[in-house]
This record gives structure tokens, C-alpha cells and sequence, in this order.
């Protein structure tokens, strides 16, 4: 009975240890999957962070940070290789004093490399507001720039670059402010030496082989067409337009002076006997225009009262001959209007043939018996002096007559009986 109490007592130790010892490894198993997951979720959420930043950065290298926030891109790039640095040591399993970086400090090295993106965009904004019309300059100088003026170029972009180190360091804004104004007129300074170099320069050297004693009054109208150049490339030296024409403007007028030139030089190098033959040469050829095209005898005028009357002449000739166009060109219009069942004739009387049975009279010159009916003077405008025949139920021929004698002025239709 006793070996039987030792024995029941034995089984039942042993049955009570080994329940307890498989509960312990359940239990342990457990924990560390639960572990095993905080890991994963640690590890996940610094990727994710790290992935952020890596991409912000990527996009930022093409924003030219450079340039405008050169030191705090420096120290973001020291940011990113600090914080690649510390996430490839991250183990989150082995964090702690005695092991690697902590999950905490590795996401203080990820916002400090965000932060410092973020004062660059800052910075880069603050730059372009403040220093617009200068960097606007600089971009429309730069194709411009040869080597004549890289040097004042050159000086312009470091006093550039030094105003926005100033910027990024904080400095006084009305230090900043007078930079500025320093650097904007270094730029005004130069694009108008290169503006002046390229339109007024060449115009300059020409004009310095013009000899003023020579030629005072041509000198001085090109002196006055250089100027009103000057004027327009200190006010507007990116209007093209107005450079081209003021350039031009003044280059004819050197081209006119050189010829002046020469002309005067070699009239006073010759003779009495020369110049008479040149005065004379001149006269023979107006007094030949004079009865070629006016059919007058000039040469009893002086020379300026030939060319002023020949002026005076052949500027009447023209405007009666453009008066005649336009009286053409009103006909034509007249009987393009014209209804189609009408039957117009459209007319002068010079046109008319001498056999064509179509009279063209006044009232004082017609013959009393003349068929001629409903013709009232009564009826007819004061202004206007329009005769109005018909002859009832019977088919007549109309004539429009646009050129009448003095005597009978009309600009309507006369209709008149056709034998």
C-alpha cells in the first residue's frame, strides 16, 4: 500500500511539471512573434520616413537650391548622408545605451535632413521676392554677355551672390535693401554701355569723320538725330522698334552729310569758271522739266523760283489727275448699282459720237418747238440744275451724262427724246 501511495504521488509530480513546462513555451513563443512584429512596425515606419525624405530631395535637386540657398543646401546634404548613415545602423532589436541608435534618434537625424528642405524652399521664395528685377536682368543679360563685358558681368554675380548669403544669414533689411539698389544699377549701367555699343557706337565713329566747319547745318542735324538716339536707349533700351528707327533716322542723315561732303569740298575746289558751268548745268535741267512735263519757259526765274514752281505746278497736275480717278472709280460704282432692267448709257459728252442722235442742250439754247415735256423749272431743287423729260407711252433711250458744259451742271440723269 505504501509503494502504492510513493508511486501515485510520483505520476502525479510529474504530470503537474510537464503541464507546467509546455505552458512556458507556449507563452515564450508568443512573446516573441509579438516582438518580432514591433520590429517589423519599427522598421516600416523609418523606410517610410527615410523614402520621404529621399524623394523631397530628388525633387529639390532640380530647383537649383545652388543658387539661391547655397549654404543651406550644403548643410542638407550633410543632413542626408548623416541620417543614411544612422538608419543602416538601426536595428530595432538592439537599441539602447550598450547597442544601436534608438528609433527615436533615428527620426530626429530624418527631420533635421526635412527641415532643412524645407528652409531652402523658404529661403530660395524669400530670395526670388526680394531680388525679382535683378534676377530678371541677369537672365535677359546673359546671352548677351561677350567678352568685353564679362568682367562687369562677372562682378555683377558675385554681388549677387553675396546678397543672398545675406539673406539666408539673416541680415539687416536695410543693408539689404541698399545692396540691392547698388546691384540694380550696376545692371542698368551695363545693359546700357552693351545697348549703346551695339546702336549708338558705329553711328558715333561715322560721325566723327564729318567735318563740322564743312558742313554746319548737316553736322548738327545728325548731332540732334544721335542725341534723340541717346534719349532713347536711357528710356527704353529693350524697345527695339524705336532703336532700329532712331538708329536709321540718324544713319540717313550721315549718309546725306557725307555726300554733302564731298559735294561742298569739290565746289570749293573749283574755279569761277566751273561753277558757272555747274549753275548753268543745274538751271538747264529744270527749265527742260519745266517744258517737258509743264509746258513753261522758267529760265527767266531765278533757280529757287524754277524749282518752287515746278514744285508748285507738278503738285496741281497730280491731285487733278487723282481727282479724275476718283470721278472714274464714282462712275463705275454708279453702274455697278444700276437696277438690271434699266437701260443706262453711261457717258460724257465728249464720248458721244458727232452722228449719235442725242442732244445735250441748255434751256437757254433749245429750240421752242423741241419736244421736250414735263419740264418744270418749279419742280426742280434750287441747288440743283436737273432737266426731267419724258414722253408719255413711248419707249425712249436714257443717258447719263457725268461731264456737262458749264452751262448745265447736273449729277443726275437727263433724259432727252432720240429721234
Amino acid at each position: 500500500m505504501r509503494m502504492l501511495k510513493i508511486t501515485h504521488t510520483a505520476l502525479l509530480l510529474t504530470l503537474v511539471t510537464g503541464c507546467a513546462s509546455f505552458d512556458n513555451k507556449v507563452a515564450s513563443t508568443a512573446e516573441l512573434q509579438r516582438i518580432a512584429e514591433i520590429n517589423i512596425q519599427a522598421n516600416q515606419r523609418v523606410n517610410d520616413a527615410v523614402a520621404l525624405v529621399e524623394q523631397n530631395y530628388l525633387k529639390a535637386s532640380d530647383e537649383n537650391f545652388t543658387f539661391y540657398a547655397p549654404k543651406t543646401w550644403k548643410s542638407i546634404q550633410q543632413n542626408i548622408t548623416d541620417m543614411h548613415d544612422i538608419v543602416n545602423r538601426f536595428d530595432p532589436s538592439d537599441q539602447g545605451f550598450f547597442g544601436g541608435p534608438s528609433e527615436e534618434q533615428v527620426f530626429t537625424s530624418i527631420r533635421e535632413a526635412s527641415n532643412g528642405l524645407d528652409r531652402a524652399e523658404q529661403t530660395k521664395a524669400k530670395v526670388i521676392a526680394f531680388l525679382s528685377k535683378p534676377l530678371a536682368d541677369i537672365e535677359y543679360l546673359s546671352p548677351k554677355i561677350t567678352p568685353t563685358w564679362q568682367r562687369d558681368f562677372t562682378y555683377i554675380n558675385k554681388s549677387m551672390s553675396k546678397l543672398i548669403h545675406n539673406i539666408e544669414t539673416n541680415n539687416a533689411s536695410s543693408r539689404q535693401v541698399a545692396n540691392r539698389d547698388k546691384l540694380q544699377k550696376k545692371l542698368s549701367e551695363l545693359e546700357i554701355n552693351i545697348v549703346t555699343a551695339e546702336y549708338y557706337s558705329p553711328l558715333e565713329d561715322k560721325f566723327k569723320q564729318l567735318n563740322q566747319r564743312l558742313i554746319p547745318q548737316s553736322y548738327n542735324r545728325v548731332q540732334q538725330e544721335l542725341q534723340n538716339l541717346t534719349t532713347v536707349i536711357t528710356s527704353s533700351p529693350r524697345d527695339v522698334i524705336a532703336l532700329n528707327d532712331a538708329a536709321n533716322l540718324a544713319d540717313k542723315y550721315i549718309k546725306s552729310a557725307e555726300h554733302v561732303s564731298i559735294d561742298v569740298n569739290w565746289i570749293n575746289k573749283l574755279n569761277k569758271k566751273q561753277r558757272e558751268q555747274i549753275v548753268l548745268n543745274y538751271r538747264a535741267t529744270v527749265e527742260d522739266l519745266g517744258h517737258k512735263f509743264l509746258g513753261q519757259d522758267l529760265s527767266d526765274l531765278s533757280y529757287k523760283q524754277q524749282v518752287s514752281t515746278f514744285k508748285l505746278e507738278l503738285s496741281a497736275m497730280l491731285s487733278e489727275f487723282e481727282a479724275e480717278s476718283v470721278q472714274v472709280a464714282s462712275n463705275t460704282i454708279t453702274l455697278e448699282n444700276a437696277p438690271q432692267g434699266t437701260n443706262v448709257t453711261n457717258t460724257t459728252l465728249e464720248d458721244v459720237p458727232k452722228d449719235e442722235n442725242v442732244t445735250s442742250t441748255t434751256l437757254e439754247d433749245a429750240p421752242k418747238d423741241e419736244n421736250v415735256t414735263s419740264t418744270t423749272l418749279e419742280d426742280t431743287p434750287k441747288d440743283e440744275n436737273t432737266i426731267d423729260a419724258n414722253i408719255e407711252d413711248e419707249p425712249i433711250e436714257t443717258t447719263q451724262l457725268t461731264t456737262l458744259p458749264t452751262t448745265l451742271s447736273t449729277t443726275n440723269t437727263n433724259t432727252v427724246e432720240t429721234n
